[in-house]
Parts: C-alpha cells; structure tokens; sequence
C-alpha cells in the first residue's frame, strides 16, 4: 500500500487537502489565544486539531472579506450608473402592455 492510500485510509477529505494542498506552503507560526476562547474553539473543532481548526476560520473569514470587497465594489458601479439603469428601465416600461 503506497503513502497516499495509507494516508487516506487514515484521514478525511479536509485533513487530506490540508495536508497535501498547503504543506508546501506551511509557515510556523505562534499565535496567543484566551483560554475563552480556545475552551469555546474546543467546543466545535471536530478535528481536535487547532491548527486546521485555525487554518479553515482564517480561510473562512479572509474569504468573507473578498465577498464584501465585491460587494462594495458591485454597489460603487451600480451608483455610477443608477441614473442611466432608472432611464433604461422608464424607457422599457413604456413597451409594456396595460393589463
């Protein structure tokens, strides 16, 4: 049995992307955390692993900054443009049939 039929027999999907899709590009680092927090963390980590627990929050939220930046971004572009939506769409209500 080769390493990555060991391997997966042994982890989960997840555990498998994490461990072959960013063990190329793992930085140790030190993080400090309220024990709150970590008690509250140990309520929901399946995985007992704080490492990927941390990795999937961080991934989650920078993620959902992105989306806000789009949105953000959506919204300036529809300002820009609101004026000449509302004229196209009074023009287009023109063309509708009275029911």
């Amino acid at each position: 049995m080769n390493s990555f039929n060991l391997l997966n027999n042994c982890l989960d999907s997840e555990e498998l992307w994490y461990y072959f899709g960013s063990m190329i590009t793992k930085t140790k680092t030190s993080v400090s955390l309220s024990s709150s927090l970590l008690t509250e963390l140990s309520l929901y980590n399946e995985e007992s692993n704080v490492s990927i627990f941390v990795e999937k929050a961080l991934v989650f939220y920078i993620n959902e900054l992105k989306r806000q930046e789009r949105i953000q971004r959506d919204i300036k572009i529809l300002k820009t443009h609101e004026k000449r939506f509302e004229r196209e769409a009074k023009e287009n209500l023109k063309f509708q049939a009275d029911l």
